[in-house]
């Protein structure tokens, strides 16, 4: 680090004028405690911090003050002390000296620096590696990758790749005349444009491009092959409107037949709908409540269900349930007779059905097996299941809503906003049911969306 320039004049005893090597260069910008405080390059030039005293092997002595301070951006207000009032340091002992020196010896050349080398070379190591290595790469073709004994010209090949890349050239340009001047039809060889043309406007850009554009007044085609291309790109535009109106048919079509399953849901008698709250998301969570609802909102079965283990307490955040609730509640065995009896020859609508069902599935396996061996009760498990018939209203629902994710390719699925207990829920659902069967005014969904964007999108499903 150096505040100052090192020079300074000397000034004869016989003259009266200030030594300019003790004048600072500029004004302060502040002080501290009555010390000035410079920037770069303003203090005095005699002045030294405690570092530049130590590279001539003096030190600050017990009660010196500074005569002024270095302000640096990054370090901040150094001290700057006065050589003449510095004392000199004790000599280093042979051992330390070795140390010193040895940490600024180069391994690969073994030359003492004045600086510590850190890595494997010192910085005069590192420049000439990196010089030859430019030097290197300077004969050593950038194709095949041969070292030759002198440096490469500028194109950086050697005399056969180049002659390979001018062959190249000479092909690509030779095929580039071919193509322009002949019409682009399919199985045509009308000439469109002389060979003469065509390589004087090629060489007016540039003799070395890998590639040359067509001159715009150029005709890419003659008359019948461009009536026949436009013949071909009218009859590509009427295939693509008549994929487009199948496509918009099919989607209209699909709207209206969710509209009217939901719509039909809310009437159908036999339509109830099922919802559960668990101790957590994993495979072996248990279920700690559980309500069935008619489509009519008639409570079916809503009860709360012992699981046999403690509720984590990041469930309990979600859906309050906690360990204190649930004691006394009946067990899952206590009300399957009754869970069967509510939801037999009915169709069961659940929102998110794939995680309501396996957590029946496993309330159901862990039923069975008390009797018999595990192997048997998932059997009996899954006879349980397929007696049901299970119908989701997430996906419908999704669709929809119509919140299209790219990313996904899909429609994002929409959270379930029934505060996350399980009869809540189920009304949530019949809600759902209720917006998409509601009829609008276009005959598309689009209308319905704002009605319940509102009062949707709090909460997660399940």
């Amino acid at each position: 680090m150096s505040s100052t320039t090192t020079v300074t004049e000397q000034i004869p005893s016989s003259r009266r004028e200030t030594d300019p090597g003790r004048v600072a260069r500029g004004a302060p910008r502040d002080h501290i405690d009555g010390v000035p405080v410079y920037g770069w390059g303003m203090a005095p030039g005699h002045l030294r911090t405690q570092t530049q005293l130590g590279e001539v092997r003096l030190k600050v002595a017990e009660g010196q003050l500074p005569l002024a301070y270095l302000r640096l951006r990054k370090v901040g207000d150094v001290p700057l002390y006065d050589p003449a009032g510095a004392e000199k340091m004790a000599p280093l002992a042979s051992a330390v000296k070795a140390r010193m020196e040895k940490r600024r010896t180069c391994p690969e050349c073994g030359k003492v620096r004045r600086h510590i080398v850190r890595g494997k070379r010192c910085s005069a190591c590192e420049s000439k590696a990196y010089a030859e290595q430019r030097r290197l790469a300077a004969r050593t073709c950038r194709d095949c990758r041969e070292v030759a004994a002198r440096r490469l010209p500028v194109h950086g090949r050697c005399q056969g790749c180049r002659r390979a890349q001018l062959a190249a050239q000479r092909e690509k340009a030779v095929a580039w005349v071919a193509e322009v001047t002949v019409c682009a039809g399919e199985d045509c060889s009308v000439k469109l444009v002389t060979k003469k043309e065509a390589v004087a406007y090629q060489k007016s850009q540039g003799a070395d491009r890998s590639w040359w554009h067509r001159a715009s007044h150029w005709p890419r085609r003659c008359a019948p092959c461009t009536a026949a291309e436009e013949q071909r790109q009218e009859e590509q535009r009427a295939k693509w409107e008549l994929a487009d109106r199948e496509r918009r048919e099919g989607e209209r079509r699909a709207a209206q037949e969710r509209k009217d399953w939901a719509a039909a849901a809310l009437l159908d008698p036999t339509v109830v709908v099922l919802d559960t709250e668990t101790t957590g998301l994993h495979g072996e969570a248990r279920i700690v409540e559980i309500a069935v609802l008619s489509s009519g909102g008639d409570v079916l079965l809503d009860t709360l269900l012992d699981p046999g283990e403690p509720i984590p307490s990041e469930s309990s955040d979600i859906h309050g349930i906690t360990d204190a609730d649930v004691a006394g509640a009946p067990t899952f065995s206590e009300v399957l007779v009754r869970l069967a009896d509510v939801l037999t020859g009915k169709r069961v609508l659940i929102y998110n059905d794939v995680y309501d069902v396996e957590r029946l599935r496993h309330e159901l396996t862990l039923h069975y097996a008390r009797e018999q061996e595990l192997g048997k009760a998932r059997e009996q498990a899954a006879a349980w299941l397929d007696d049901m018939r299970f119908e989701d209203v997430m996906i419908p629902y999704s669709q929809w809503y119509g919140d299209w994710s790219d990313y996904h390719g899909g429609y994002r699925w929409q959270p379930l906003g029934g505060g996350h207990r399980a009869a809540g829920d189920c009304r949530a659902v019949l809600d759902c049911l209720a917006a998409m069967g509601r009829p609008s005014g276009g005959g598309t969904d689009a209308g319905d969306v704002a009605l319940v964007g509102a009062g949707w999108g709090e909460g997660q499903a399940g």
